[in-house]
């Protein structure tokens, strides 16, 4: 063999135990990254309704009552908020007829009721609940009355669109 070749078989040789030492690379020394997260909490004011509530009929009528009148007690309302001083406001999208009065009166633990509210003409939103503050009011009562005056002649069914609005 020549001397060339042996150098060849020596060489590798050398490279094998070299090749079984541990590398210290510079990750395992520690590495870090940097990021940036941005957070926001923006306003929350979510109210939503269970269903809707029945047919107001007025089928009856007592002697010697000047109004007659009936009542829907089966609509829930739930509402959440993070803001404070809030209030529920309602409109009608259109006036009840002369000699009629819808009502809304809206339960609630979290501010204070308005009582039963007259929506007959309020195209223009009116105060239900006020002094809301941060939190949740969940499955609340909604009280519809529809009244007549003793004096209104029969008026086919009509239907009305009641909006609600949690808001400042």
């Amino acid at each position: 063999m020549s001397r060339g070749a042996q150098k060849l078989h020596f060489i590798p040789l050398l490279l094998i135990p070299l090749l079984l030492i541990p590398l210290r690379l510079p990750a395992q020394n520690g590495s870090s990254v940097n990021q940036i997260v941005t957070v926001e909490v923006k306003p929350i004011t979510i109210i939503a309704v269970n269903g809707n509530p029945g047919a107001l009929n007025i089928i009856d009528a007592l002697g010697g009552t000047d109004e007659l009148s009936v009542s829907d007690q089966n609509t829930r309302y739930s509402m959440v908020t993070n803001l404070d001083n809030m209030k529920i406001v309602a409109s009608v999208n259109d006036p009840m007829p002369a000699g009629t009065r819808l009502m809304i009166r809206l339960e609630s633990t979290s501010g204070e009721s308005n009582g039963e509210v007259d929506i007959s003409s309020a195209r223009t939103p009116v105060n239900v609940v006020s002094g809301i503050g941060r939190g949740s009011d969940l499955n609340q009562t909604i009280t519809y009355t529809f009244a007549a005056d003793a004096n209104v002649s029969e008026i086919s069914a009509q239907s009305r669109v009641i909006t609600l609005t949690l808001t400042e």
